[in-house]
């Protein structure tokens, strides 16, 4: 097989800089144009021309919470999720090459110590990437490989892996890590209960979800969300569900879970974690029955993005446990900020991806 002949990269990029802390907005959000393109990789490096991004809340709150004026956060480039083609490689690479497809996600201390994937270039460590299924779309790979993607492995695993007959109630189904959690659970035989608006009900119906909870019309209901699942599923116990993924934060919904999940279930949350304070994790996991604590089982995870668990959600695909990625909208790079704006609406349905690279 020849080799590629080499990409030109250029000395300048553009780029997406964190300029305050606060809201989406052009006060805190400025695009740059001559950014200084990352140099040549080192060690087991990878320099990576970025197509697609995508975007994540977890972006909203590093922006948010990260002080500006910290040394390291100066002109921080924000955004996990990427997808691209590797430009140049380390010395120590040994299993990529120039040419070469990939996909993955940074970790959230790379992230706060400045390097962001709203930018034409970056070099990452071989061991955070994977490539590109076969078929695929790079901008598909960027939503499906990134955060999202890892986290529902990361939910199933901690879950056991799932089996034919289960029952799972989804918090969140219409969300970026819900719509690909809901696929993931139907692939593998379980019985998906979707918790999301009226409005999006024929979105998650159409991800292989097989009941749908609108928790808005519950509102105003006697019992609210929570009566309605004990009234629901909870009248006897092998009506009730194995296990509670929790992607939008409930804590309600953990408080009441004895109600609807059964005694040997496990409530796994991804609310709260690692980026978001330990109240969740001091509360829930740590309280005892006997001090006021749930008696069900609690799971609050913190993913570690890599190589390897995006080759986990590759193996997914390829095996056709989920079958796509649900992507609300893509915007150029030029209007990231309005991809922000949309992600802290809180009302995308799926991914929102951005394109880097024309």
């Amino acid at each position: 097989m020849s080799t590629p002949p080499p990409t030109a990269i250029p000395p300048t990029m553009k780029a997406w800089l964190v300029t305050a802390n606060g809201p989406p907005s052009s006060k805190t959000l400025t695009l740059h144009s001559a950014r200084p393109t990352p140099s040549s990789p080192s060690a087991s490096n990878l320099l990576i021309r970025i197509s697609h991004a995508a975007l994540n809340p977890v972006d909203l709150h590093l922006i948010n919470v990260l002080p500006t004026w910290l040394p390291f956060r100066r002109n921080a480039t924000p955004a996990m999720d990427f997808s691209g083609t590797i430009v140049a490689t380390g010395p120590g690479v040994v299993g990529f090459k120039v040419g070469d497809k990939v996909c993955g996600a940074l970790g959230v201390p790379q992230i706060a110590f400045g390097t962001g994937t709203l930018a034409e270039y970056i070099s990452v460590p071989e061991g955070q990437v994977t490539t590109v299924p076969e078929g695929m779309s790079l901008a598909q790979a960027a939503g499906m490989m990134g955060i999202a993607g890892q986290t529902a492995t990361l939910m199933v695993r901690a879950a056991g892996g799932l089996k034919t007959g289960q029952k799972v109630l989804i918090n969140g189904a219409s969300g970026g890590v819900g719509s690909i959690l809901v696929q993931a659970a139907k692939g593998k035989g379980a019985m998906v209960v979707a918790v999301c608006s009226g409005a999006n009900e024929g979105f998650v119906r159409g991800l292989g979800a097989d009941e749908h909870v609108d928790y808005r019309g519950l509102e105003a209901a006697e019992g609210g969300l929570e009566g309605y699942l004990a009234e629901r599923y909870g009248k006897e116990e092998g009506e009730k569900l194995d296990y509670i993924f929790d992607c939008a934060g409930g804590q309600a919904l953990y408080d009441k879970c004895p109600g609807y999940l059964k005694e040997g279930g496990r409530f796994i949350s991804i609310v709260g974690g690692r980026t978001q304070g330990i109240v969740p994790f001091v509360r829930n996991k740590m309280r005892p029955v006997f001090l006021g604590g749930t008696p069900r089982p609690y799971d609050l995870l913190g993913l570690a993005p890599s190589g390897k668990t995006a080759g986990e959600v590759k193996g997914w695909v390829e095996a056709g446990v989920v079958k796509e990625t649900p992507v609300d909208s893509e915007y150029k790079m030029e209007d990231a900020l309005e991809g922000f704006e949309k992600l802290a609406s809180k009302h995308a349905k799926g991914k929102i991806i951005i394109k880097i690279a024309e």
